[in-house]
């Protein structure tokens, strides 16, 4: 699997009205909310989804409060978070004074470990933008959405449900009565239990 990207023409800023080079641009397949997160976590590690959900609530809490209190925060192996400052521009440091300051937002430097991890990992295919995002909403049929799982397994040995909703766009109630249907027709065999299960080609 790999990620999208597509090319789009610079802006026109000298206004000549000519074509301009294109540059690419990530076109996402959509957003993983914060339970997908966790579950995708918990499937690879076993941490269970309360200890997950109440260190992520941990983390963004301390994340949140140590900036408010003025500090630059390196989180694990990501990153650094420091905060960025709106204020009007003067001549004078007089002229400023603290109550003209405010929050802006945060800025985010990615570390170099995470970074060529990262790119060591990634992959691009060219998918205009588009197509990406009617893809993302048009609901794929049953046929459609075994061969998005046949290819998957040709790369990987087994699927989750998590990452079978993430495959094909799936609720989880859908993906689970399509995985059982698969399990039915003698597709796919089932290991594991309750949150451990994962689904592997029949041989």
């Amino acid at each position: 699997m790999s990620a999208y990207y597509d090319l789009f023409e610079s802006p026109d800023v000298q206004h000549t009205g000519e074509p301009q080079p294109l540059y690419a641009r990530f076109v996402p397949k959509g957003t993983m909310g914060q339970e997908e997160f966790i579950d995708r976590v918990h499937r690879f590690t076993g941490i269970s989804h309360s200890l997950l959900q109440g260190a992520m609530k941990a983390f963004t809490d301390e994340l949140r409060d140590s900036l408010a209190n003025g500090w630059t925060v390196e989180f694990g192996e990501l990153g650094y978070f420091t905060p960025s400052l709106n204020s009007r521009r003067v001549m004078d440091k007089k002229e400023l004074r603290s109550t003209s300051v405010s929050l802006r937002g945060l800025n985010f430097r990615l570390s170099k470990q995470f970074f060529r991890e990262l790119n060591g990992k990634i992959s691009f295919e060219r998918r205009p933008a588009q197509e990406a995002s009617s893809n993302a909403s048009r609901v794929l049929s049953k046929a459609e959405c075994l061969r998005l799982l046949q290819e998957y397994l040709q790369k990987y040995p087994c699927i989750n449900r998590a990452q079978y909703s993430q495959l094909t766009g799936r609720s989880r109630k859908q993906a689970i009565v399509e995985l059982n249907d698969f399990i039915l027709e003698g597709v796919l065999a089932k290991h594991g239990m309750g949150k451990t299960v994962v689904y592997v080609i029949c041989r």
